[in-house]
């Protein structure tokens, strides 16, 4: 393939996947994806664009997930590199989309360049680019603003870089390759190792090997890596002692210990934790494996192809490329992510085995030889092309049949997301803030990622994550303006699609303050109580022995500030700071010692003015519990048969 042709391939291939990569995200991701994180790296792009890389830490209830407080700073889980792409495409283009479609370009004609480098044929190279611009799970992944593809971006820039600076002899290649080597490890440390090592192990053994050619030395290559490493490794080190504290602390931990390598409870925060075995590792390695078929072109035919081209590839750097296939797998088996994105959340199924990404290169780079001898094998024999065109054909079926369930999986999502999105800007909300459920550690669940604040906390609608009796201190911070909460009614098991309700909040204040409820059977069952609950005591009174479905009742609960210098007897004093139950809990005659279905509103309180007066924010969110085994609390806001009737009209 002449220069021209071969440069023009290679822009082509870079033209398709960068449109393909903003297409499928205006397509299927534009509010982000189920993986949430995708916000997290948005956001910290758009905080490195005002010049900073943490937040004060006074702005916690505003955060995005996936971060936390370090000394008087908020500190986000992830570093720089990915970020700082998002921030310049942003800033050059005025679209962070520039940078999915710069990656998925340069990802493309890198895999086509090292192809091409590994076996000494440029065809190859495109057809390779090509299959790689074709597999789903790199459409997928490159249309996200999740860092995966970023990273193979490094790591195929590092193996180009470092065998052809050993082919030529070039020292500036070397210390280019150990560049971008230290950005990745910037990045994400343990995938920039995993993915270099078969390459640098494989160089360094021929080096060894062919120290007599008049190449480069083992001693000059490590140099020449080195050259390009350390300064970004410092820089890199410097990020952490300036974040964390500590040049040794990753931003990845900021979270806690518990999001690590290893068995035991593992999770991103310590109060979701799972118990992840070997069994469980060896488990997800297995689950994302035998997905992998199926999210690449041409399914277990590429498969076939990758064995018969790596059979008839030659050269030692041959084994660097299929070793990704083994080390990458082998690597992440004792990380609890693979697992978890294969048993406990449908990540595998619509993002594709995005942690056993690199597996893809050594698939695309032999898949590619295989398929190009074939058909130099078909044309010199002057036979038909018809086993060519068949195995094409098989290619692009599977692939076609492998597609439809997760397009369909991602668009459910972003309708579940848009219709959020379309309730919110119904409200018409304007110097406003908005509690929203399921931010900061349960962040992985909200169904509000698009809903960002910007760094600087001026914008007509601030997002904040509802913290109980912290909200009030929200509203005394921001008097001026209203404050919403928004709830959701999640159907069991699910975490997007739920009823959605808007409420007005006020703030209720006094030595006293008065709780009056409606409550209203709703059921059949013949005894109605109704209770009083600050977590640890609980207050209760009969209503009814002889209720019945519809029956109505109102009840006063009389609240008091610990510090009120005259109260009602009878009120019930809030010593400290905290959510407050008041419900109907209805049951069986002879039931009537156990719980039974339960219904409340959730009231945060907190004492002020040295304990004198006492803060409700009403109304009261609503919740439910069904009495049947094994059934927790649900957030049940509409329909919910006990009214706070004291709140804002």
């Amino acid at each position: 393939m002449t220069n021209v042709r071969w440069r023009t391939a290679l822009a082509l291939l870079a033209l398709v996947s960068g449109a393909a990569a903003v297409l499928t995200n205006l397509a299927l991701f534009p509010l982000y994806s189920l993986n949430r994180d995708d916000s997290v790296y948005v956001a910290m792009a758009r905080l490195m664009e005002t010049g900073a890389v943490t937040l004060p830490a006074d702005a916690d209830a505003f955060r995005p997930w996936a971060s936390a407080v370090v000394g008087d700073r908020i500190v986000l889980k992830y570093t720089p590199p990915w970020p700082a792409v998002i921030a310049a495409a942003d800033a050059v283009t005025g679209s962070p989309r520039a940078a999915l479609a710069v990656t998925a370009a340069a990802t493309v004609v890198l895999a086509a360049l090292l192809t091409a480098e590994v076996l000494r044929d440029r065809v190859a190279g495109v057809v390779a680019g090509a299959l790689l611009a074709l597999c789903p799970v790199f459409v997928v992944q490159s249309a996200t603003f999740l860092p995966y593809v970023f990273q193979l971006t490094l790591g195929l820039g590092f193996a180009v870089l470092l065998l052809s600076g050993v082919r030529l002899g070039s020292t500036a290649r070397l210390v280019a390759a150990g560049a971008v080597w230290g950005v990745a490890a910037f990045a994400r440390p343990f995938d920039a190792l995993l993915f270099a090592l078969p390459f640098v192990l494989v160089v360094l053994v021929g080096r060894w090997r062919a120290r007599a050619d008049g190449g480069p030395t083992v001693v000059g290559v490590v140099v020449g890596l080195a050259g390009g490493a350390v300064p970004l490794l410092a820089g890199s080190l410097l990020y952490n002692a300036v974040v964390m504290g500590s040049p040794l602390r990753l931003p990845f931990t900021v979270t806690g210990a518990q999001d690590t390598f290893g068995f035991g409870r593992r999770g991103v925060f310590p109060r979701y934790t799972i118990d992840f075995t070997p069994a469980d590792g060896v488990a997800g390695l297995l689950a994302n494996l035998r997905w992998t078929p199926s999210w690449v072109f041409g399914g277990i035919v590429l498969v076939a192809l990758a064995v018969l081209g790596l059979a008839r590839s030659s050269g030692p750097a041959q084994w660097a490329v299929a070793a990704l296939a083994v080390v990458v797998p082998l690597g992440y088996l004792p990380f609890w992510g693979p697992y978890a994105m294969s048993a406990q959340w449908e990540g595998v199924q619509l993002f594709g085995p995005f942690y056993h990404l690199p597996v893809v290169v050594p698939l695309v780079v032999f898949g590619a030889a295989g398929l190009v001898g074939l058909v130099r094998r078909t044309a010199a024999g002057a036979r038909p092309l018809a086993a060519v065109v068949v195995v094409v054909a098989a290619m692009v079926a599977l692939t076609a049949v492998s597609v439809p369930d997760p397009v369909t999986g991602n668009r459910a999502v972003t309708d579940d997301f848009r219709a959020v999105q379309r309730f919110v800007d119904d409200q018409h909300l304007d110097d406003a803030m908005l509690l929203l459920p399921r931010r900061g550690d349960l962040g992985f669940e909200s169904d509000t990622p698009f809903l960002e604040n910007t760094p600087s906390l001026r914008q007509p609608v601030l997002y904040a994550e509802q913290r109980g009796a912290a909200d009030l201190a929200l509203a005394a911070r921001f008097p001026d303006r209203a404050l919403y909460r928004l709830s959701e009614d999640l159907p069991p098991g699910e975490d997007t699609g739920g009823r959605l309700t808007m409420d007005r909040l006020r703030v209720d204040a006094g030595p006293t303050v008065t709780l009056r409820l409606r409550l209203t059977n709703p059921t059949d069952r013949p005894v109605a109580v109704a209770y009083l609950s600050d977590g640890r005591r609980v207050w209760s009174r009969t209503l009814d022995r002889a209720s019945s479905r519809g029956r109505v009742y109102e009840v006063t609960w009389t609240l008091a500030a610990p510090g009120a210098a005259s109260a009602d007897p009878d009120a019930v004093r809030l010593p400290d700071a905290g959510v407050l139950a008041a419900g109907l809990d209805v049951r069986e005659a002879d039931d009537a010692g156990r719980p039974g279905r339960r219904w409340e509103r959730r009231v945060a309180h907190r004492p002020v003015d040295g304990g004198a007066r006492l803060e409700l924010l009403r109304p009261g969110q609503g919740w439910a519990r069904d009495d049947a085994p094994g059934s927790g609390w649900v957030q049940a806001a509409v329909g919910n048969p006990v009214e706070d009737l004291g709140q804002a009209t």
